[in-house]
């Protein structure tokens, strides 16, 4: 490989990130990154009358994200692709969910009014033809008409088991639910994480059929099925609950994986890391410290008992003196570094990538 190629070459990249997922690295450590832009001219303009009209419109969709990714320079391992989405709560969708659209994302309406219903949720098969996830599928299709070789279509994004519950119930009270009738709540949470395994492998042979490589919103790179499995409502319940009712979830959505990155999302989500860091065929955490806990270069100790644990991270740095921080203190091997703040312009960006390669000696 050309190590001094700045510009986005797949088989490069995907070298890179194949030697990221086993902990090691090649040249330099992967790394994704963005330059500032301005609204493309030949971005549609929407004309919508609702905000769910202009979410589920699927030639608007395919178009602006088009024009956007005509106009943005494909620099370093950032995989130039696009996801099809309709916000985080698609997969609660399949048990009777619907959506309410804001501008930048959705939310679903509680469906789940009292702990008794779990028991009807338990014994209603998920529903892949409902108008959201024919959305994604005609989105899909779409897109692949409209990118041709140019650009990749991503997986879209996938909540697990106890975020699909926590969608329908409330969070609130699928805490009170886990206190009174637990055993009930296992039996959803199991049910539920079936319907994600079944949705995943659903949007990973579609787009394997039609050519694509597996990647999604965290912006990595294989050619087999990776995904990143998470959990967010984790952040309001012990270690204990965790390790009883959660971890068994997770380790079924985890099964179909090749490659994984866990997405620990937040402070009050570090106390189950070491949960994380023992979940069979792990290969990386994708550590979010969140805003106003940064920068990363503040993370050191949480990053390297990652590191000691076995697993890659992936480093989401604030800035580009951030991320070369981290990159000084760790050392580039399992490091993918993720760059926040866009950078002024193509050479600003370039020079960030020879610092990166520089250090990596």
């Amino acid at each position: 490989m050309n190590s001094r190629n700045h510009y986005f070459n797949h088989a490069a990249a995907g070298a890179r990130f194949d030697a990221w997922w086993d902990g090691g690295r090649l040249d330099r450590p992967p790394v994704s990154l963005w330059v500032e832009g301005k609204r493309s001219p030949k971005s549609p303009h929407s004309t919508h009358s609702t905000l769910r009209e202009r979410w589920l419109d699927v030639d608007f969709q395919v178009e602006s994200a088009l024009a956007q990714m005509e106009i943005s320079p494909r620099l370093g391992d950032t995989v130039p692709a696009w996801m099809p989405n309709v916000g985080p709560d698609l997969v609660s969708t399949l048990f009777g969910a619907e959506l309410v659209f804001g501008e930048h994302t959705s939310w679903c309406q509680h469906t789940v009014a009292t702990t008794a219903d779990w028991e009807r949720f338990i014994t209603t098969p998920p529903d892949f033809d409902n108008v959201y996830w024919r959305t994604i599928d005609a989105m899909i299709t779409r897109a692949a008409t409209r990118f041709g070789s140019r650009f990749h279509i991503a997986l879209p994004d996938l909540h697990g088991s106890f975020d699909i519950l926590a969608g329908l119930r409330g969070p609130e009270d699928l805490c009170l639910d886990i206190l009174d009738e637990p055993e009930l709540v296992r039996q959803a949470s199991l049910h539920a994480s079936r319907g994600y395994v079944e949705a995943y492998r659903r949007f990973y042979h579609r787009l394997t059929a039609l050519g694509q490589p597996s990647t999604t919103w965290c912006n990595y790179l294989h050619t087999g099925p990776a995904y990143v499995p998470s959990c967010d409502f984790w952040c309001l319940v012990s270690k204990q609950v965790a390790a009883d009712l959660i971890r068994p979830t997770l380790e079924m959505e985890m099964a179909p994986l090749e490659r994984s990155i866990f997405h620990l999302d937040g402070p009050q989500a570090l106390h189950h890391l070491d949960l994380v860091l023992t979940l069979p065929g792990l290969n990386a955490v994708q550590w979010v410290y969140g805003a106003g806990h940064g920068p990363a270069a503040l993370w050191l100790e949480t990053y390297r008992k990652i590191r000691h644990a076995g697993k890659a991270i992936q480093v989401i740095a604030e800035d580009a003196a951030d991320a070369l921080t981290v990159l000084h203190e760790l050392g580039p091997d399992g490091m993918w570094i993720t760059v926040s703040q866009p950078f002024q312009n193509q050479n600003r960006a370039i020079e960030f990538l020879d610092a990166v390669h520089d250090a990596s000696r």
